[in-house]
């Protein structure tokens, strides 16, 4: 059992896309941030222990309807997707081909009311589900997904595996402490069926 999984039911939904700027804007949650996110695959054996000692971790600080504790991931020794210089104009190409609407505007916070705006940051999507990267100095930084499951099946998967042709990379979902190979087709398809069974 994952740290998230007790919400895993709930599938709770993104705030309605708010009108700023000069357009659309998308906000997500503070705690939806590299929730579901894309990685090196350097770090495979990190991100495999990392999820046992958060399954561990979970199990013991559950008391049946919450948690006595939280535990911080640690991004030390791993490798840092900014060190792979996806240009992000290659990473659209890719996700654009989700059929999602690119948003550039993107707010995070929490609660009903706080809202601030991540800079540097662009999503695909729309008010049930979303792809977001950051970047810096014109260098992709994070990739992360909020409600993927909503996305349409077929282009997310597509997509999932060109990431890992392309880049060599990983799906990290720490809701459900999953790793997942992104040039292998069929643990792509695999791991989109566990949302299957909610």
């Amino acid at each position: 059992m994952g740290l998230f999984d007790i919400f895993r039911n709930k599938k709770q939904q993104p705030e309605k896309a708010l009108k700023t700027f000069d357009g659309t804007s998308i906000f997500y949650h503070e705690d939806d941030f590299r929730q579901v996110e894309i990685v090196p695959s350097d770090n495979l054996s990190i991100l495999v222990a990392e999820s046992e000692k958060v399954d561990t971790f979970a199990k013991e600080h559950f008391d049946g309807s919450g948690f006595t504790d939280i535990d911080v991931r640690n991004d030390k020794n791993k490798t840092k997707l900014n060190q792979w210089r996806i240009d992000p104009n290659d990473l659209e190409k890719i996700l654009g081909s989700l059929g999602l609407d690119r948003i550039p505007n993107v707010l995070t916070g929490y609660g009903q009311n706080y809202r601030e705006h991540h800079k540097d940051c662009v999503a695909f999507g729309n008010d049930d589900c979303a792809v977001y990267y950051n970047f810096k100095d014109n260098v992709v930084e994070h990739i992360w997904f909020t409600n993927h499951w909503s996305m349409d099946r077929e282009r997310l998967a597509k997509s999932l595996h060109e990431l890992g042709k392309q880049w060599n990379l990983l799906l990290q979902d720490w809701n459900l402490t999953i790793t997942v190979d992104l040039k292998d087709k069929g643990s792509i398809d695999q791991y989109l069926n566990t949302y299957d069974k909610e």
